[in-house]
């Protein structure tokens, strides 16, 4: 249920009256066997509101065979009939009932046996269920009726297996808790008022007996020699005995004589009038308002109609506010195609393909560039910090960080006597005075060997990123379509793949152009930065002042300081330029490839092949659950509409 709607729900024990009295108040014949005929809950609506005779009966699936409730409500149609139908209701309520207790079996199986069938079947026996709490709907539209609303529960038995006791006990249990909803007993008067079960369970569900009514039945029952049993259901009657709210009514129902003459609604009710004008002890009641059926039902409808007045304005806002969340959920369902299976994916793969170009442009889903720019700064992060750590000190173990390069650098430090070294173990047959090439070449490879590293985990970030970012698009545009959805993934993933292969290729050809030989053409820029560095490794160097005591060296470091200068303007001229180099060839290599590609690699693996439109029509078969989804929020959406009007026409 929605909300707690009020309703009428009727318990008693097994062959207490029930069905007798639900015929009484509604004209239709129900199920009745010597053994159990209720093993579900039957809601029965009545409307008056009509000029012919129809009745609807539907099965609303809530529960699993275990008795746990799903995730979402099934209603399904089960019969509808008319006036010529009328008597064989007993017989559609019967074959409803074997359909909800054997779900496995399709709903077509049960809508044409007949009552001999239907009798050999045995609930509680394989897959058929004994009970289930699984409800049948009748929707009963009648002009002589009288509008109400209520349930009826299976019976609570004793001769059965502790199994069926504890279960139809569970379903009475559960459906009588509920504030709004009116628990009405049915006693048999044939029986002691103490040995009630029903009874006792209303008791538990409502305390202070404000919600619950006993119905007495089967007052002929009681023989003339019965004094005491007479005097006590008297008492009872009057509210002397077992004190109720709303108190006590006493009907008399057609016996099985009566129901085979199948006697009309207004000839049982003269029977019944006539029985309790000429017998005693209820012939001596001067209130004659808690008599027969027609006082009860004109009793119950004023008070049931009362409390859906009092609770009129909340009901309204609540059925209000769930349809317009009802519809929303539905309208953000995705829609359902309509129109050739064909014409539809080869539109889905072109706006599928047109946003992954987008998205990798950044014109749309910028969430990828975004992603991708937090990589690539990490990268230049990264690479800076491979930076050769100059201190221009004689030994780096008398002085402190000058702090002349990036924090947390990862090659060096290297001091003026490291650069000597480096010159020294370099030289060959130059002639006095000139630094050898390779002292500034090994230098320089110490921190560019660095690159690959950072390169490869840089790649591989953004290979995610747009992976991840095209499973994204993948799903928006396909996953109504499970089996489509499965195919577009697959053939994106392994387009990526070939386009990563490639771009690789060219990413460790950039790579290898950072190793040998030391090249650059940016020869003003380079000439800068060196007498930058020059300038500021000069400077410290004179101005130093070693940080503890130590020997201080007199020679000279004009080639150390020299070398310093040319390898840290040759580092930020190569890794300026390759941390832009880099980026662009994962996004031209990598990306944009892909978004070019992927179009045509789409259509070659989807329009190939025999029988295409036959592959076709089973790609753009929608997902169960999908579809699953969209009937429940459209049956959802039609019993909140029907609801509505209901109230509406309260309010009228």
């Amino acid at each position: 249920m929605f909300f707690d709607l009020p309703q009428i729900a009727v318990i008693g024990a097994q062959s207490a009256g029930k069905s007798s009295l639900i015929e009484a108040i509604s004209g239709i014949n129900v199920p009745r066997d010597s053994g159990i005929c209720t093993r579900c809950p039957v809601q029965l609506s009545m409307s008056s509101f009509v000029k012919e005779w129809k009745c609807s009966i539907s099965l609303r699936i809530e529960y699993d065979p275990s008795g746990n409730q799903q995730g979402n409500s099934t209603l399904i149609d089960f019969c509808t009939l008319s006036s010529n139908d009328r008597t064989d209701v007993d017989l559609w309520l019967r074959r409803a009932q074997a359909s909800i207790l054997w779900r496995e079996r399709p709903v077509s199986d049960f809508q044409n046996m007949s009552s001999i069938e239907l009798k050999r079947l045995k609930p509680g026996e394989g897959s058929m269920l004994a009970f289930s709490m699984n409800v049948i709907q009748v929707r009963l539209e009648d002009p002589e009726a009288t509008d109400l609303t209520f349930i009826d529960l299976p019976g609570l038995i004793q001769n059965a297996s502790e199994n069926e006791i504890a279960i139809a006990r569970n379903l009475v249990e559960k459906n009588i808790q509920g504030a709004e909803t009116l628990v009405l007993v049915t006693i048999p008067m044939s029986d002691e008022m103490e040995n009630q079960e029903s009874a006792r369970l209303a008791k538990q569900a409502d305390p202070s007996g404000i919600r619950t009514i006993g119905v007495l039945t089967k007052p002929d029952t009681i023989t003339r020699g019965a004094i005491g049993a007479r005097e006590r259901w008297k008492d009872i009657l009057q509210g002397k005995l077992y004190p109720l709210h709303h108190g006590y009514y006493c009907v008399r129902l057609a016996d099985d004589e009566e129901r085979a003459k199948r006697l009309s609604r207004s000839e049982s009710e003269a029977l019944s009038s006539e029985f309790f004008k000429k017998t005693d002890p209820w012939s001596q009641f001067v209130d004659r308002s808690r008599f027969g059926v027609p006082n009860f039902v004109k009793d119950i409808s004023r008070l049931l109609l009362g409390m859906i007045e009092a609770n009129l304005p909340k009901l309204r806002i609540a059925v209000d506010q769930m349809i317009q969340e009802c519809s929303k959920e539905l309208e953000a369902m995705p829609a359902v195609p309509t129109s050739d299976p064909s014409t539809e994916i080869l539109l889905r793969v072109s706006d599928f393909c047109r946003e992954v170009k987008r998205a990798v442009m950044g014109e749309d889903h910028k969430f990828l560039v975004h992603d991708n720019q937090r990589h690539y700064q990490a990268f230049k992060a990264a690479i800076e910090r491979t930076t050769p750590d100059f201190w221009p000190f004689d030994s780096k173990e008398f002085f402190r960080n000058p702090g002349l390069h990036v924090s947390g650098g990862t090659v060096g430090p290297f001091d003026l006597k490291d650069v000597l070294k480096e010159i020294a173990e370099a030289l060959t047959w130059e002639l006095p005075g000139t630094v050898p090439f390779d002292a500034i070449k090994n230098i320089v490879l110490k921190s560019t060997t660095n690159w690959p590293a950072s390169t490869n985990k840089c790649f591989d970030a953004v290979f995610q990123s747009t992976r991840s970012a095209i499973e994204v698009l993948v799903n928006s545009h396909f996953k109504q379509f499970s089996k489509l959805e499965t195919l577009i993934k697959t053939l994106s993933d392994s387009e990526l793949d070939a386009c990563r292969v490639e771009a690789l290729i060219l990413i460790q050809k950039l790579l290898s152009h950072e190793s040998v030989p030391l090249y650059t053409q940016n020869l003003q820029y380079f000439a800068a930065e060196k007498s930058k560095w020059l300038s500021n490794y000069t400077n410290v160097h004179r101005t130093s002042r070693p940080s503890s005591p130590g020997p201080i060296m007199t020679s000279s470091y004009d080639d150390a300081l020299s070398v310093m200068a040319t390898v840290s303007a040759y580092f930020q001229v190569a890794s300026k330029r390759f941390v832009d180099h880099i980026p662009l060839a994962i996004e031209h290599e990598l990306n944009q490839v892909f978004a070019t590609n992927i179009h045509q690699r789409l259509l070659d693996n989807i329009i190939s092949g025999s029988d295409v439109p036959g592959r076709m029509q089973d790609l753009l078969s929608e997902d169960e659950e999908i579809t699953a989804k969209r009937e429940f929020l459209k049956q959802r959406l039609a019993r909140l509409r029907e609801i509505q009007e209901r109230l509406s026409q309260f309010s009228i």
